[in-house]
């Protein structure tokens, strides 16, 4: 199957999750102290986490999982997630964009991300959601 149909099939199937159960705690399983590692290796080079840190190519991620998209303070987004991303992030919202930013909102800034592994997505959420 080719990588783009996969990736598509993967993004649908959170979105719908995601639809169903709507925003809570569906990676409270995850470990986020693996999550934190996962993070310094995946995310960490255009990402920053910490409460006030700078922006980096990405926005500061402290926060995200209560935040409205597209608001990170002193983050210039792409006009595409400006004009498309109009949720407030949950673990759910976090995980779809993360398996497929570029099938999400095509044109994003993170489209050359190829999303984290399913086998680790679950202990990534559990960390970005913890920091608050």
């Amino acid at each position: 199957m080719p990588k783009s149909l996969c990736l598509t099939r993967r993004f649908l199937t959170l979105l719908s999750a995601a639809a169903v159960f709507g925003p809570g705690p569906a990676f409270a399983a995850g470990d986020s102290v693996k999550g934190a590692a996962i993070f310094e290796r995946e995310c960490a080079l255009c990402h920053t986490i910490g409460r006030g840190e700078r922006n980096r190519f990405g926005p500061n991620l402290f926060g995200i999982t209560e935040r409205k998209a597209a608001t990170a303070p002193g983050y210039e987004y792409s006009p595409e997630f400006v004009t498309e991303a109009t949720w407030t992030w949950s673990p759910d919202a976090v995980a779809s964009f993360v398996v497929a930013p570029g099938l999400t909102i095509p044109g994003n800034k993170m489209s050359v991300f190829q999303g984290v592994p399913d086998s680790e997505l679950d202990d990534l959420i559990a960390y970005l959601a913890a920091q608050k």
